[in-house]
């Protein structure tokens, strides 16, 4: 492996996208209200290289709400942030919140929508300063610390020409996105429907402060939990061993602009006829409102449908090939707006989507689903009511695989999910309670939800339906062995 490389320009964007730049140095800053000396948060402070806030603490709400990535900040309090510098920093918070009887939760990007990890007392410990990189070009093997974003991750991979399946949304740190399963790029290809698949083996700091390696032949059922268990693991990971790919030589794309009306057309493409092309073309649309247009305008005025595709393909030739077959179909023909042959590559995709991508107030749901038709039947009669200024449902096809024995155990030949934004804080409660209306009766054609884009403050009760029955009881059982006194938050609305 080469020396352990940081991403210190990394850790920059991370502050001005997250809205927190004051916190990098907000320790050594003048003003800074150090735990009380003589009291037990003090002398944590004194063991770690990271930084302790406690509640009472004149910044304490600064650091609160900076650890949420965007405007819709989560009503609750833990006792005690701690944000870490190194491992050892993770393993001293871990024994000392066992000692003061302190609940455990880990927060690295603050990109969960429901904000899971922020809790009513105990400990949060933000990792997102773990954010190292070595590569094994021969290998195709990297390990990599929890708090690097995807797009740090691919900019560093394409140096000795490989790729992983990261998040579409490369202001994503790798933690979270993995440990829930991660719907990532080009995964019907690289790595059985899902990112983490891709994950080798990690480390992870138990609750007794241990830290274990966990892989398929070391802790192998606990590296089953960690594949798949997210916010309701029982360990913090602190290091990720991920198997690498071979990086297209280029995404090859196109997207395409429908009229509403066409919204079956595009469902029945997708349902028919993406299956039949190759692994390594990634197929999605989402449906969005026209900016300029009057919010009241009837919806076939304000919204259009976006169908975009993308191969990843080892030449323009190739690529162009790969999407003949779709091209070749009437429906295409139909398309009100076309952009076709575009030469990407991971750092265009990046900037074009962290382009469209504002700082406002967030919340999202999501299904698994065999039965596309239905669902968008669902969406359709909904679609014109949601109150949310810009309300964006995304369906992209996963493909059929057969996924490897682990915690990450629903899927579906579709995701199905509905982004809804909003401006000013009046339009959080109608926002949120149309997108539970809607999830509800979407619950009829779902086959479970994605654990890291789920709603779940507004449907604590289906978390469950995450997972196979199968995997949930067994996630509880290594819960009670692993974790016997109960140091880590399980999932939100259970403890």
């Amino acid at each position: 492996m080469s020396q352990l490389e940081l991403w210190s320009r990394r850790r920059f964007v991370k502050a001005s996208t997250l809205a927190v730049p004051v916190i990098a140095g907000l320790a050594g800053a003048a003003g800074f209200a150090a735990p009380l000396a003589g009291s037990a948060a003090a002398d944590l402070q004194n063991r770690i290289a990271g930084t302790v806030v406690v509640k009472d603490d004149e910044n304490y709400e600064v650091w609160r709400q900076s650890m949420i990535w965007q405007r819709a900040k989560a009503d609750r309090r833990p006792d005690m942030i701690v944000q870490a510098e190194r491992i050892e920093d993770v393993q001293e918070a871990v024994r000392f919140a066992a000692t003061a009887g302190m609940k455990v939760t880990t927060r690295c990007g603050g990109h969960s929508m429901a904000a899971c990890f922020l809790r009513d007392r105990g400990m949060l410990i933000d990792i997102s300063r773990l954010d190292g990189i070595a590569v094994d070009k021969a290998a195709k093997l990297a390990v990599v610390g929890p708090g690097v974003f995807c797009r740090g991750l691919a900019e560093r991979l394409a140096q000795d020409d490989l790729a992983f399946p990261g998040a579409h949304c490369g202001t994503v740190p790798i933690s979270g996105f993995l440990l829930g399963g991660g719907v990532g790029m080009n995964t019907n290809a690289w790595s059985q429907g899902m990112s983490v698949f891709a994950v080798k083996a990690v480390d992870i700091v138990m609750a007794d402060g241990r830290l274990l390696r966990a892989s398929e032949s070391e802790n192998a059922d606990l590296f089953w939990a960690v594949r798949g268990g997210g916010p309701g693991l029982f360990g913090v990971v602190v290091r990720f061993h991920l198997q690498c790919f071979d990086a297209p030589k280029v995404i090859w794309g196109a997207t395409y602009t429908f009229a509403f009306a066409e919204l079956d057309a595009v469902t029945r493409l997708m349902d028919k006829l993406v299956p039949q092309l190759d692994k390594d073309v990634e197929v999605l649309y989402s449906v969005a409102a026209l900016p300029g247009v009057a919010e009241d305008a009837p919806v076939d005025q304000r919204q259009r449908i976006y169908l975009d595709v993308n191969a990843f393909a080892a030449s323009e030739a190739e690529g162009r090939r790969k999407l003949a077959l779709l091209q070749r179909d009437p429906l295409i023909a139909r398309a009100l707006d076309k952009v076709e042959d575009r030469a990407g590559s991971f750092d265009r995709y990046y900037s074009d989507n962290e382009a469209a991508f504002p700082q406002a107030y967030w919340m999202g749901d999501n299904i698994w689903t065999d039965r596309p038709m239905e669902a968008i039947a669902v969406l359709k009669r909904h679609i014109p009511d949601c109150p949310a200024p810009r309300g964006t449902p995304v369906v992209l096809y996963m493909g059929t695989n057969s996924m490897p024995d682990a915690a990450c155990s629903r899927i579906g030949r579709f995701y199905v999910a509905y982004y809804l934004e909003w401006d000013e804080p009046a339009q959080e409660a109608p926002s949120r309670a149309y997108c539970l209306k809607v999830f509800k009766e979407l619950k009829a054609v779902a086959k479970g939800s994605y654990i890291n884009e789920m709603d779940q403050e507004g449907r604590p009760e289906d978390i469950r339906d995450c997972y196979s029955p199968k995997a949930w009881a067994r996630l509880e059982k290594l819960r009670r062995q692993w974790d016997p006194q109960g140091q880590f938050h399980g999932f939100y609305g259970q403890s």
